[in-house]
């Protein structure tokens, strides 16, 4: 079988098409309603204040806000964070056991591997994160290079977080440029279609005494986004690992 971005994304598509009812409702129970609350609740990270013209001065500023920021809002983002990741993991068993399981029964399965797709997940996102800092279409390559690891988490159980992350690697040699691209689809159309909404809640906000309906609903319409990006990664990377699980 061959992995082109047309396939990748028809076959993404068929397959939200034949569960979309199901989805949606895992989708926003699971990655719609944290995001939503993160972005109502959970302040902005600080960012280093260049009013400050003493560099190391304006480095412990920084770090007393990322302190406070912490210990303000550290425990209730992990947690949100935690609640996503586990949303796709029962996506993931939905979709790719051959059993086609209850949700029920994925939410079971899903609980007992969430150790090891959380740590490969957190493995993945440190050169991924880091490529993305330095240069955004490093981390976009790394990412596509590495979003096997979880179907294979879910498909080829038992195996361990590291031995996973090391099979996507080799599983996405044979289709790069695809799976680059379907990456790079995902990730600008989450951007493009959610970034609006957001400038348009901070303006919202900074108007006199703010508008905190209308920050709602641009911050529903930005988590709804946010979602849709998600699913659309987890659907793309079942449909990647089945066409090239085929072409071996």
């Amino acid at each position: 079988m061959k992995v082109t971005l047309a396939a990748l994304l028809g076959d993404a598509w068929a397959l939200f098409r034949r569960d979309a009812d199901l989805l949606l409702r895992v989708a926003g129970l699971f990655l719609f309603v944290p995001t939503y609350a993160m972005l109502l609740l959970v302040g902005p990270l600080p960012l280093p204040d260049s009013r400050i013209v003493d560099t190391q001065a304006r480095a412990q500023a920084w770090m007393n806000g990322l302190d406070a920021w912490v210990g303000d809002y550290g425990l209730g983002s992990a947690g949100a964070y935690a609640i996503t990741y586990f949303g796709l993991a029962v996506v993931f068993c939905l979709l790719l056991d051959p059993m086609r399981p209850t949700v029920g029964e994925a939410l079971g399965r899903g609980a007992t591997l969430f150790p090891r797709f959380i740590l490969a997940t957190v493995i993945v996102s440190i050169p991924a994160g880091a490529g993305m800092y330095i240069l955004l279409l490093p981390g976009l390559w790394l990412m596509s290079r590495f979003m096997l690891a979880g179907p294979i988490v879910f498909a080829q159980a038992p195996i361990g977080a590291v031995a996973a992350i090391g099979r996507s690697w080799q599983a996405t040699r044979r289709a790069q440029l695809s799976l680059l691209g379907a990456i790079v689809t995902v990730y600008l159309g989450g951007l493009l279609a959610g970034q609006p909404f957001m400038l348009l809640a901070r303006w919202l906000g900074s108007e006199t005494g703010g508008n905190p309906i209308g920050i709602a609903l641009a911050h529903a319409v930005a988590a709804g986004v946010a979602m849709l990006s998600q699913l659309a990664g987890a659907l793309i990377a079942v449909a990647a690992y089945r066409r090239l699980a085929a072409a071996r």
